[in-house]
């Protein structure tokens, strides 16, 4: 059932996505796992896509998310944790740029566990970023996803804007 709620909000935010005008970003992350994740797993990777309305440099903008994450299971928790734990997050975003180079903002959703002993929670995602060049932004964010565990992870990550 999360496999098909995921399609189709997948699908949905493509369609609309691709009928008006915006910035369309990826990009990918690497993290240190935090809260409770940090006892079973010590890093994270993940890749995200958004697409926020309004132009490029607009003081304030805001779109539909989604994402990506893998925690890796350190060795010790390889008996009660077999696989990785893996997350989707599907968010609204928010962001406000100053000077036409520093970026802040927030990601606040739902993450889906796609992993099997993970149901998925609340996802909440501060972040603050600056701009190199016309189409690559640095940033440095924290997440949290509000499961069993809080599997939080502070991260580092490049979003690339088409």
């Amino acid at each position: 059932m999360k496999k098909l709620l995921l399609t189709v909000v997948l699908i949905v935010g493509i369609s609309l996505a691709g009928q008006s005008q915006g910035v369309f970003k990826l990009g990918g992350s690497v993290g240190l796992a935090s809260s409770d994740a940090g006892d079973v797993s010590d890093w994270s990777l993940g890749v995200d896509a958004y697409y926020m309305f309004g132009y490029r440099d607009a003081f304030l903008s805001f779109g539909p998310t989604v994402g990506f994450r893998n925690f890796f299971m350190n060795n010790d928790n390889r008996y009660f944790y077999r696989d990785d734990a893996q997350f989707v997050p599907v968010a609204g975003a928010g962001r406000v740029k100053l000077f036409r180079i520093f970026t802040g903002g927030i990601d606040v959703g739902y993450a889906f566990g796609i992993t099997d002993y993970l149901d998925g929670g609340f996802y909440v995602r501060p972040i603050v970023g600056i701009d190199v060049g016309n189409f690559i932004e640095i940033n440095a964010s924290y997440e949290n996803y509000s499961d069993r565990l809080n599997w939080g992870n502070a991260n580092i990550g490049v979003l690339f804007q088409f």
